[in-house]
């Protein structure tokens, strides 16, 4: 009797090797897939990294330019009080000389006054000699610092856009798969008088005289002494509206130059604070392509997982593009709860890290009013949803963080 034929649905010889050629393959197609997907992974890591360096890196630069200003600012005052104390006591000694000179007219005090008047007048020509010689050394000293400033609020923006670039593109942490990288502003925050720069301006020169006045006065009732508090806090009232004296002939545009300050206002009128964009960096760097170097061993691993080839990339697979953009931002700001005319007179700036926002000079003007309009009429439920997302990425983006 001849065997017997099999039928195809009951026979189940060779299954176990069928199954285990789809496991392989499973197996196989897995390991492809963690190989792409971890080369991915490192190269939006690295691509992260670099933002974040470059984005830190030009607001640590924008803080030191802020308290470079604060240093210059420090040597103005300090040159500013040199004459403005010299310049007191020299009116004070003609206020003195004048009262004596009104009492060498009465007889009874006629003799002594004469005689304080013979000891005082050299006295005050030698003090109106020194005056003039400080004089002459502050004048070309503020204007040595002005230039300084000058250079400090233009150049530094500069400095930072080299250093976030060598920190994003030319750091071996980052070399591959960067390739270049840049920060916004290129050259800083837009000024309200024009040109670009670090966000400070003019002050009014009285400050440098009125500063003066004020520590030295404050210093003088802090003093730890055995003299009664009183006694020293009139002391240093005193000293105080004495060295007011001489500001009229110290504070002048003829000897000293303004300090600097955060600037005020936008262009717009609005306020500046810190949080806002003048004090923002914004870093964007770019990376290799995908399908070359070390990093097309995990396109290619993923297109075999896949099943598929060179010819099979679509719209989907072109989005990779994005990926070798990373973008980050960091800031720079005052540390500390002083009020905003401390800020350019304590070396207290600092930078951070921050989350990343849109620029507020790409939000499309009355795109606010327009969503407020919608929302009043609140009949289009869609467009209140769409509303609320330009919110998010437009006023958010303005205020302070």
């Amino acid at each position: 009797m001849g065997p017997s034929k099999r039928c195809l649905f009951r026979d189940t010889d060779g299954s176990m090797m069928t199954m285990s050629l789809f496991m392989a393959l499973f197996i196989v197609g897995v390991i492809y897939y963690v190989l792409g997907v971890g080369d991915a992974i490192i190269y939006r890591r690295i691509m992260q990294d670099a933002a974040d360096a470059g984005s830190h890196a030009a607001a640590v630069i924008g803080a030191k330019g802020m308290n470079l200003h604060v240093l210059l600012n420090v040597v103005m005052a300090i040159t500013a009080g040199i004459l403005l104390v010299i310049r007191s006591v020299e009116v004070m000694l003609e206020i003195i000389l004048a009262v004596l000179a009104a009492l060498v007219a009465t007889v009874i005090f006629s003799i002594k006054a004469g005689a304080l008047i013979a000891v005082l007048t050299p006295i005050e020509s030698t003090v109106e000699r020194i005056g003039d010689a400080v004089e002459e050394f502050v004048k070309v000293a503020h204007d040595a610092l002005d230039v300084a400033h000058e250079a400090v609020q233009r150049g530094f923006p500069a400095l930072a856009q080299v250093r976030a670039v060598d920190a994003m593109a030319f750091q071996d942490a980052h070399e591959p798969p960067v390739v270049a990288g840049f920060v916004v502003p290129l050259l800083g925050p837009r000024l309200p008088d024009g040109g670009t720069g670090l966000p400070v301006e003019k002050g009014d020169i009285g400050i440098i005289c009125d500063r003066v006045a004020d520590g030295l006065g404050n210093r003088l009732r802090n003093v730890p002494s055995k003299v009664p508090r009183w006694l020293l806090r009139l002391l240093g009232g005193l000293v105080g509206k004495a060295l007011r004296l001489g500001k009229r002939r110290t504070c002048d545009d003829d000897v000293v130059e303004s300090p600097r300050v955060v600037i005020a206002t936008r262009d717009d009128g609005s306020q500046v604070w810190l949080g806002h964009e003048e004090f923002q960096y914004r870093a964007y760097d770019f990376g290799e392509d995908l399908h070359q170097s070390y990093w097309q061993r995990g396109e290619k691993g993923v297109r075999v997982a896949q099943g598929g080839h060179q010819e099979g990339r679509n719209a989907i697979h072109d989005a990779h593009l994005v990926g070798r953009v990373g973008f980050a931002q960091a800031e720079y700001y005052f540390e500390g709860s002083e009020p905003k005319e401390e800020w350019m007179w304590k070396q207290r700036w600092r930078a951070r890290l921050r989350r990343f926002r849109i620029s507020r000079a790409w939000v499309p003007r009355g795109i606010t009013s327009a969503c407020s309009t919608a929302r009043g009429r609140g009949s289009v439920g869609n467009l209140t949803a769409l509303c609320d997302v330009a919110r998010d990425f437009t006023l958010n983006a303005i205020s302070a963080h």
